[in-house]
């Protein structure tokens, strides 16, 4: 059956400061069984495109919410019962109107809701009120403006949403948070500690553009605190919001390069050079984000190479032909326990949770919303 797979935004965030520790362990080859399953809407039409920065998951795995943009409402979905729980409405216009085209959704504290649109970031309850608002743009007329600077959403702890703030003239990213009560940005420097730098690729050909830069990776970790990796290495940071304190978590891979050891940086009128250029960088490992097993208390983090054909036709991205994957597992406590490849996979398992001993990896099945179940013993 053919999978087709929406690619995610891989944002998110970190400090400063900590220690750094190495963690290393042997391979193992585990029994993979792949199941399906499809979500029932019953009479209604499931939204199937999924994005992280317009999904998420309750703490405990029971219900997803997604965005869904032919009704312009946040679906909730029983992954118990594997079907369409409710649907809460919202409006495009208006006092209470989140703008035409969402592009983030995020939970709050105390029941709320953050809905980003390309020029306007809304706080919402789940009736569709607005309760407030702020300006995502820190420069630039609009998301779309070839010059713009702004706050893509990731993650909520206290007064505090971090993500990652993208200047869009310099082709980079970085990571930062905006307050609340202060109505203000702050920036929490990572992207050196990545060598991120190393990473973008940009193609210019007349007003037209395709540009590449590397992503963070964040997410709630324990209590009150976030993990933040980066698409191009194996390293995460464990910070501390209230501390503003990082810790190093360093990991010495078998199985493939603990990180992309090339420098791409490259800004071209030349389309051949940015293909190649784009090709050599995938060619080499990409890391996803982390997959917390809350009823065993581990983690997983899937981590893959693509393959190209030697010929790229015209156009932007080159397709890769085929896709190693391979899995870490890690304790609570980040540690690496093992690592294994994944052959039954042929896809980036890009949205995924852990549930009932299963990785689950949503997908768009022919226009339907489904699950694909990853079985295996550890």
């Amino acid at each position: 059956m053919k999978l087709l797979i929406l690619l995610l935004l891989f944002g998110l965030l970190l400090g400063c400061g900590g220690s750094d520790n190495l963690e290393k362990t042997g391979q193992v080859q585990l029994d993979f069984s792949l199941d399906t399953v499809l979500i029932d809407g019953g009479e209604q039409l499931v939204f199937p495109y999924l994005a992280a920065s317009r999904s998420f998951f309750t703490d405990n795995n029971h219900f997803l919410f997604n965005f869904n943009d032919f009704d312009h409402a946040v679906e909730k979905i029983d992954l118990e019962k594997l079907e369409l729980a409710g649907k809460y409405p919202f409006e495009k216009e208006g006092p209470s109107g989140t703008g035409e085209y969402v592009d983030y959704l995020v939970p709050l504290d105390s029941g709320k809701l953050l809905i980003q649109t390309s020029n306007q970031a809304g706080i919402f309850d789940w009736e569709g009120n607005k309760l407030g608002e702020f300006d995502p743009l820190l420069e630039g007329a609009s998301l779309m403006h070839v010059d713009r600077k702004a706050f893509q959403p990731v993650k909520v702890v206290g007064d505090q949403i971090y993500g990652q703030i993208v200047d869009n003239a310099a082709n980079t990213s970085e990571l930062g948070y905006y307050s609340l009560s202060r109505d203000e940005f702050s920036y929490i420097p990572l992207a050196k500690e990545f060598k991120h730098g190393d990473f973008n690729l940009e193609h210019r050909e007349g007003n037209s553009q395709r540009r590449y830069a590397p992503g963070f990776v964040m997410q709630a970790y324990g209590q009150n605190k976030l993990v933040v990796g980066s698409t191009v290495s194996s390293t995460v940071f464990i910070f501390d919001p209230e501390t503003q304190q990082l810790a190093k978590k360093k990991y010495n891979l078998s199985l493939t390069a603990n990180e992309k050891k090339g420098v791409y940086s490259l800004a071209t009128e030349d389309k051949a050079a940015f293909q190649r250029a784009y090709v050599a960088l995938y060619e080499e490992v990409s890391f996803g984000p982390l997959i917390w097993d809350v009823e065993n208390g581990r983690y997983f983090r899937f981590y893959y190479e693509y393959s190209y054909p030697d010929e790229h036709p015209p156009g932007g991205f080159p397709k890769p032909v085929s896709t190693a994957v391979y899995l870490m597992v890690l304790d609570n406590e980040l540690n690496l326990l093992h690592e294994t490849s994944v052959p039954q996979l042929d896809h980036v398992p890009h949205f995924s949770l852990a549930k009932d001993d299963k990785i689950w990896i949503l997908v768009n099945l022919e226009d339907e919303l489904g699950i694909v179940q990853l079985n295996f013993d550890l």
